[in-house]
C-alpha cells in the first residue's frame, strides 16, 4: 500500500504543477517587440520650392515601433537657405519624434550658423521643432562669435526672425580682439548683465532691456610673460550702469541708454550722461549731449565728451568747464589723462581764482591732477592776461571787509 500510495501522490503533483504551468502559460503577455536597429539614419524634407529645407542623419538609429521614435546616435543635421547648407546642428544623442516633427538632441549640442563670421550655439540640451523654425535650449546655453559671448538660462533660436532670445540674467561678455575658433578663451574685458537679451546674430543687432549692470578690466601684458601663457582675470577698473542697451555686435558699438553712470572701482572718480555709445571693439565711449562728473575734488561738465579707454584720455571738445575749491576753468576743450594727470585746456580759457578775484585769459592752460583730486595750472608758451583785486595797503578789516575804498584792479 505505500508503494500505491506514493504512485498517487506524485501523480497528484504531477496533475497540480501541469495545471498551475498550464494557468500561468494562459495568462502570459506577450514581451515587448524589440526595437529595430538600422544602420543609419537619413531623414529629408523639402520647402515648397522644391529646394531641400532641412535633413538630419545618424551612423546608427533604433526605431521604437510601439512609441514611434527613431533614436540615433551622434546626429548631424543642416537648415538650408535657397539650396544651400545655412545651418548646421550637431549633438552626441538625438530622439527622432514620428517623422520629424520634433527632434530632441542631448550632450555637446552645436547650431552653427555659417558664414564669413561664424556664430556657434551651444548647450547640454535643445527641442528642434522644425515646422515652426524654432529651437529651444534650456540646459546652460550660450552664443558664441569670435568677440562675443552671451549665455543665460533659456535661449529660443527663431530661425526665420535670425533672433536668439536669452532670458534669465543673461551676460555679455566681449573681446577686444578676435579669438581663435573652437580654442580657449582668456578673461572677457568687458563683461555686461541685463535682465534680457534678444540679438540678431546674422544681423548682429542686440536689444537688451535693463538695468544693465556691467565692467570692464583692463589688461595689460607683463614684461616676460609666455605668449601661450593664459592670462589671469583682472579687477575691474570700470564700472557702468544703464537702463538699457542696443547695437550691434557685428559693428562693435553699444549705445548705453540714459541715464548711464560711469565710476571707477575705487569709487574716486564718477561720470553721470545721457545715451552713451561704447565702441567695444575700439575701446572708446562717446556722448554728444551734456553731462557732468568728478575727481576727488575736481567737478567737471560739458557739452560732450569721448573717453579712449586705450590710450586712458578724456575729450571734451565742447563747452568744458571745471571747479575746484577756490578755482573754476572754462575753456572751449579739454584733455585730460587720468593715468598721467596731465591736463590740457584750449581755446577761449578763463581761470577764476577767488584769491584777489584773479582772472587770468589765456589761448592755453596746462595743469596736472594731484593725488588729492585739485589741478594746478600753468601756460607755457602761451600768451596770459591776468587781472589782480588787491587789497588796500594796511587793511585790517574783519572777514576780508575793506576799511578803505577799493584799490582799482592790477592788469598784467
Amino acid at each position: 500500500m505505500s508503494s500505491t500510495g506514493i504512485t498517487r501522490g506524485a501523480l497528484a503533483a504531477l496533475t497540480l504543477a501541469s495545471l498551475a504551468a498550464g494557468c500561468v502559460s494562459r495568462t502570459r503577455e506577450p514581451a515587448a517587440p524589440e526595437p529595430f536597429v538600422f544602420r543609419s539614419l537619413d531623414l529629408r524634407q523639402q520647402g515648397g520650392n522644391g529646394e531641400p529645407a532641412w535633413d538630419l542623419t545618424s551612423p546608427e538609429a533604433r526605431y521604437d515601433l510601439v512609441r514611434q521614435l527613431a533614436l540615433a546616435r551622434q546626429p548631424r543635421g543642416s537648415i538650408y537657405r535657397r539650396g544651400k547648407p545655412h545651418i548646421t546642428i550637431s549633438a552626441r544623442r538625438g530622439t527622432v519624434i514620428g517623422d520629424g516633427q520634433a527632434i530632441q538632441l542631448e550632450g555637446e549640442v552645436r547650431i552653427t550658423l555659417l558664414g564669413r563670421n561664424p556664430v556657434e550655439i551651444r548647450g547640454d540640451q535643445a527641442r528642434w521643432i522644425p515646422s515652426e523654425e524654432l529651437i529651444v535650449m534650456d540646459r546652460r546655453p550660450l552664443a558664441i562669435d569670435r568677440r562675443s559671448r552671451i549665455s543665460g538660462q533659456v535661449a529660443r533660436y527663431l530661425l526665420a526672425q535670425d533672433l536668439v532670445e536669452l532670458r534669465g540674467a543673461p551676460l555679455l561678455e566681449q573681446w577686444s580682439r578676435q579669438q581663435p575658433a573652437g580654442g580657449q578663451r582668456g578673461p572677457a574685458s568687458i563683461r555686461v548683465q541685463a535682465s534680457s537679451v534678444d540679438w540678431k546674430p546674422e544681423q548682429g543687432a542686440l536689444v537688451a532691456l535693463g538695468p544693465v549692470q556691467g565692467e570692464r578690466s583692463e589688461r595689460k601684458g607683463k614684461a616676460g610673460q609666455p605668449p601661450t601663457e593664459r592670462p589671469r582675470a583682472a579687477k575691474p577698473d570700470l564700472l557702468l550702469r544703464a537702463s538699457g542697451l542696443r547695437g550691434n555686435l557685428r559693428e562693435g558699438f553699444l549705445d548705453l541708454l540714459e541715464p548711464v553712470r560711469l565710476r571707477d572701482a575705487k569709487g574716486s572718480s564718477w561720470l553721470d550722461a545721457r545715451q552713451t555709445r561704447w565702441a567695444i571693439n575700439e575701446e572708446w565711449l562717446a556722448s554728444d549731449q551734456p553731462f557732468t562728473g568728478a575727481m576727488k575734488q575736481l567737478q567737471a561738465r560739458g557739452n560732450a565728451l569721448k573717453i579712449n579707454l586705450a590710450e586712458e584720455t578724456v575729450l571734451v571738445p565742447s563747452a568744458c568747464a571745471l571747479s575746484q575749491p577756490g578755482e573754476q576753468l572754462s575753456a572751449d576743450r579739454c584733455v585730460w589723462n587720468w593715468s598721467s594727470g596731465r591736463f590740457d585746456a584750449e581755446g577761449e580759457v578763463v581761470l577764476r581764482r577767488q584769491a584777489y578775484k584773479q582772472i587770468t585769459r589765456s589761448s592755453r592752460l596746462q595743469g596736472r591732477i594731484g593725488k588729492e583730486g585739485t589741478a594746478v595750472f600753468s601756460s607755457p608758451g602761451a600768451r596770459v592776461n591776468s587781472q589782480f583785486h588787491l587789497p588796500p595797503k594796511g587793511q585790517t578789516g574783519p572777514k576780508g571787509k575793506p576799511t578803505k575804498p577799493a584799490a582799482p584792479p592790477v592788469t598784467f
